[in-house]
């Protein structure tokens, strides 16, 4: 392999003028950056990643840890990542926390002891609060997603769920419903306990308090809103039954379709269904009506908290951001 001296002999400089337009640094003529760059492409020179690292003290690398890499819920937060760093000339390295605190903190310890230059973390996990809090304290740049610790300065990008609540029961409001239940996710997520807030106080808003009606989930999974839905009809029968369904998840949503289709309820005829996220369900076996939802906006949140973070690294003393996204509602056959 071509070295740092071959370079400089072939262009007839010194190693210092190679080492200068290697790190895009100034002190170096036309002449002199165009034989050098020559001189890489004869040689097919390739520069010692690790080692100009230690000379800049920077990596060009972020770490991000996500709660799963194989979620499909997270593929555009991903890919808003991958263009906002790419567009800097990062990279970007992803890792699955598991909704594991322990495993995220063994993460962060990693990226943060010099692998990279900083991280994102994504999750709303009630529990990472003293982790980040922690982590607030020492000089490494980070950003949160979706997890807001009030008493930590910390970047954050989040999604107004409470408004995104507000959407779903507006429309179904228009829509002439009045009894209306929420399918909410578990109370151990800051975005699950945001909608299931955002449901109360928007029913409350349109005076419909005494139709207030919520079934918590463990998880906003198809099996989850299967059960619920499933248990809430054997126990109460059709009669008993809402005239619209907020689902806190897509995924959700879609289980609970299943079970009303089952018991033979018709959607949007007999009961209209919202859910939220916006997202792409696989793996599904039968046809269903196509899903109103509240969509997030996950492309620029995975661009956002990029952009966020670049700036830090960049501006060490920057003050701390905190950018709300908004959802939007997308109207389809369910309502």
């Amino acid at each position: 392999m071509a070295t740092i001296y071959d370079v400089a002999k072939r262009a007839g400089v010194s190693k210092t003028l190679v080492s200068r337009v290697l790190n895009n640094q100034s002190g170096v003529g036309p002449e002199s950056r165009a034989r050098i760059m020559e001189a890489m492409k004869e040689l097919q020179y390739k520069p010692n990643t690790l080692a100009r690292s230690l000379v800049l003290q920077r990596t060009n690398l972020i770490g991000m840890i996500l709660d799963s890499l194989t979620e499909h819920y997270f593929f555009d937060v991903i890919k808003g990542v991958e263009d906002k760093v790419k567009e800097n000339n990062f990279r970007v390295i992803f890792c699955s926390g598991r909704n594991d605190r322990r495993e995220k903190e063994t993460y962060i310890d990693f990226f943060s002891n010099g692998t990279t230059d900083g991280a994102i973390i994504y999750g709303s996990d009630l529990d990472d609060a003293d982790l980040i809090r922690r982590r607030a304290q020492l000089d490494f740049p980070f950003v949160v997603v979706e997890n807001e610790v009030e008493d930590a300065n910390v970047n954050n990008v989040l999604v107004d769920n409470t408004y995104g609540s507000k959407l779903a029961i507006d429309h179904l409001v228009e829509k002439g419903c009045r009894r209306i239940m929420h399918i909410a996710g578990a109370k151990r997520t800051k975005a699950s306990l945001r909608r299931w807030q955002g449901y109360l106080i928007s029913m409350e808003l349109h005076g419909l308090s005494q139709y207030q009606s919520v079934i918590e989930c463990d998880d906003y999974g198809v099996d989850e809103g299967y059960a619920a839905v499933k248990g809430f009809l054997e126990k109460n029968g059709k009669e008993a039954l809402p005239e619209a369904i907020y689902f806190g998840a897509d995924n959700t949503a879609v289980g609970g379709m299943i079970a009303l289709g089952e018991a033979g309820i018709r959607i949007p005829e007999d009961i209209r269904v919202v859910g939220f996220d916006g997202d792409k369900i696989w793996g599904l076996d039968r046809e269903l009506k196509k899903l109103t939802t509240i969509r997030q906006p996950l492309y620029e949140v995975g661009e956002k908290a990029a952009e966020i973070l670049i700036e830090q690294i960049h501006n060490p003393e920057a003050p701390r951001k905190r950018i709300v996204l908004r959802p939007e509602l997308i109207i389809r056959e369910t309502t």
